[in-house]
């Protein structure tokens, strides 16, 4: 192994902060929600024979229309955050994941927030809806257009501010994680 290799792996992988409170309940309503419309259905189906197939195709329905969305948020969901030589990787569930050269960072900061931020424009999962996290792009007010890539907002979240927009990350262990990162930015680690 190089002394290169030792101060700074090829590649180093951060795993996300636990998902927040509101959002394990989002999924659990979302759960108990199409369970209990599920019983009632089949009840309505046992009780009336003749009407089992409409009330089953009705039960398909809704569950069609409520899993197609969750199924979008878990594949868009952050999993992982992976610092390589040439920049900052956003690994997804099932889609291709978001990479962040570190020729575009400007500046990278550990901040802390009350709480996710009010978006006026959302255009991915986003309070009340992070189903398993959040994700995508936001008009913030004060902040203007952000990127969010994280499950939490309970700890300080890892602000990278880049050229275009800051994206703002939820790793587990914040202050290691800006630390690697500010290394590989400084040249330090390599």
């Amino acid at each position: 192994m190089t002394e290169s290799e030792r101060v700074c792996p090829a590649e180093e992988k951060f795993a996300l902060a636990p998902a927040d409170l509101e959002t394990r309940i989002a999924l659990l309503l979302l759960i108990i929600a199409l369970g209990v419309l599920s019983v009632v259905d089949l009840a309505v189906g046992v009780s009336e024979p003749a009407e089992l197939p409409e009330s089953l195709t009705g039960l398909g329905i809704v569950a069609l229309v409520a899993v197609l969305p969750v199924a979008v948020f878990f594949a868009f969901t952050p999993t992982a955050y992976i610092l390589n030589a040439q920049g900052v990787m956003i690994a997804r569930r099932l889609v291709r994941p978001v990479y962040v050269p570190y020729a575009q960072v400007r500046n990278v900061a550990l901040r802390r927030f009350p709480g996710p931020p009010f978006a006026t424009v959302r255009l991915g999962s986003y309070p009340p809806w992070g189903l398993f996290g959040y994700f995508g792009r936001f008009k913030v007010e004060h902040l203007g257009w952000i990127r969010v890539y994280a499950t939490s907002w309970e700890n300080e979240l890892v602000v990278l501010e880049t050229e275009r927009e800051p994206y703002f990350l939820s790793p587990t262990e914040p202050q290691r994680f800006y630390e690697a990162l500010r290394a590989r930015l400084d040249g330090t680690a390599v």
